[in-house]
């Protein structure tokens, strides 16, 4: 049986009681779909086929909602930071209005599941706010409130975003909600489960395309199937090439109990540059502030510690917390042009199906993409197919950008492997560092029982070399953001395989 890996360490892990644990798949099977990756997307397509009367079958890699998705603000919200007014310059005032309506319907479909399937995941409707406290922000806020509204979203401007924080102006999106990830996903899976089989810890090394696919398993299991939907954040395969379309980023979180007279009376972000984002919960035994800080490079120690430097300076001033109780980092991926890309990863994989680049707006965005699959694989037509059609050439505002940085980024890293010294490690318990051992480029960590954990420090989906979570305790590649724990296991795609040990000496 596959060893379970320890994925699960952020607030939201603590307020699902008596979890679901799933067998991994051991044996061969058929279906009309198979789904990789349990998150949003792969368990609301997955629910919404069985539905539709597909036989489907379900493989997530590591633990359900323990993944992206569950390691969110689970905002559930078409408030997207400043998106609209650059949306319209972008792609014009028409597929403006469809991202913001399929958006808006997400979360009134979300709401509709919720109480069809009885699940109690603390989904509560509440405004959501784009503030800046700098007079400066106040006409590039106006500017968002008038495109917003013009696509006929619930946008307004106040002076008032019911948190202890004055504002010189903020965008209201009234009727958005939130809701506790963990525990949305746990009722999903259940639902999904009812229906389909669902495999926990069945990572998928690789998918065969033809009438029909196959989808090969680490253990050597397969499901043959007509349509694979790769669910997984970044695609495991190469097909598209979607590692060079959308660039890996992280956000830093922090979690603590919260003084009801401190709770804000909605979800807000912050419009400018250090971005702040915070919402509370009450899904658990008490109340607790969950609040996300400024994005870093994946991978980059110095970047990640700048983070949560910022944010915990940020809620120790707005909130009065002083030690966060949970720590721990998330990770999103920035499409090129700016939109996710969804649906067939190709032109040439008619029964192949994709779903990334969701800019840490992923769970509206999600819901939609996998409602956008689901017509596909049923020959239906959908009004935003085009819009994101994942198979898209269309360069927009920034692409070139995107590019270059991309390209930058990953010759920056392969080149940092010809600089590292050979030395002797002597770490502390908690600490990491990356050496030259034989003349292999080396991760090398020591737990906090004082045991030296190596591996190589060259990821295995396209050589980059790795750097430390230190929060997180795992390795992380900058270029495409792969993700190791410290024995090398994969944590997160697009790699697929792990890191090799290394015996020191």
């Amino acid at each position: 049986m596959t060893k379970k890996i320890n994925c699960r360490n952020s607030y939201w892990d603590s307020t699902l009681n008596n979890p679901v644990s799933y067998p991994p798949l051991t044996q061969d099977l058929d279906a009309d779909v198979v789904v990789v990756g349990a998150g949003i997307v792969g368990l609301t397509a997955a629910e919404t086929l069985c539905r539709e009367g597909k036989s489907v079958v379900v493989l997530e890699a590591l633990c359900i909602g323990s993944q992206v998705t569950a390691r969110s603000t689970a905002k559930v919200t078409s408030q997207h930071g400043m998106r609209y007014k650059g949306l319209i310059d972008d792609v014009g005032k028409d597929n403006a209005r469809l991202y913001a309506q399929v958006n808006e319907a997400a979360i009134n479909e979300m709401e509709q599941l919720i109480a069809r399937e009885g699940i109690h995941c603390a989904f509560e409707r509440k405004p959501a706010y784009l503030y800046s406290t700098e007079a400066s922000a106040v006409r590039s806020i106006k500017a968002e409130a008038e495109a917003a509204a013009s696509l006929g979203l619930p946008a307004r401007l106040t002076t008032d975003i019911q948190a202890a924080i004055k504002v010189e102006a903020a965008l209201c999106f009234d009727n958005q909600a939130q809701l506790n990830p963990v525990q949305y996903l746990s009722g999903l899976a259940a639902v999904v489960a009812r229906k389909a089989p669902v495999f926990e810890m069945s990572r998928v090394t690789g998918i065969e395309h033809g009438e029909p696919c196959r989808v090969k398993t680490e253990a050597g299991a397969t499901v043959t199937a007509r349509d694979v939907i790769v669910a997984t954040h970044q695609p495991i395969v190469p097909d598209g090439k979607f590692f060079a379309k959308a660039f890996p980023f992280s956000h830093s979180v922090v979690a603590a109990p919260l003084e009801a007279s401190r709770a804000p009376g909605g979800m807000c972000i912050t419009s400018g540059e250090p971005s702040f984002s915070f919402r509370d919960d009450a899904s658990g035994s008490q109340r607790y502030l969950i609040a996300v800080g400024p994005t870093f490079k994946t991978g980059v120690a110095e970047a990640e510690a700048d983070s949560f430097r910022q944010l915990e300076r940020f809620v120790r001033e707005t909130f009065g917390i002083e030690s966060p109780a949970y720590r721990w980092t998330n990770e999103d991926f920035a499409p090129m042009d700016g939109l996710p890309f969804v649906g067939r990863a190709t032109s040439g994989s008619p029964h192949f199906f994709v779903a990334l680049g969701f800019n840490a707006w992923g769970i509206t965005t999600g819901v939609a993409a996998a409602a956008l699959i689901t017509d596909l694989i049923m020959d239906r037509s959908s009004p935003c197919a085009e819009l994101f059609d994942a198979s898209r050439i269309r360069p927009l505002k920034g692409g070139a950008e995107f590019l270059k940085g991309n390209v930058q980024a990953a010759k920056h890293f392969v080149g940092d492997r010809f600089g590292i010294p050979a030395e002797d490690v002597d770490l502390a318990p908690g600490q990491a560092t990356i050496t030259r051992i034989n003349d292999e480029k080396v991760a090398v960590y020591c737990d906090d029982a004082g045991t030296t954990h190596a591996v190589s420090a060259v990821c295995t989906h396209m050589g980059c070399l790795v750097g430390w979570n230190q929060t997180d305790r795992s390795w992380d590649c900058p270029c495409h953001g792969s993700r190791f724990d410290t024995d090398g296991k994969v944590l997160h795609g697009p790699a697929t395989s792990p890191l090799e040990k290394v015996t020191e000496g």
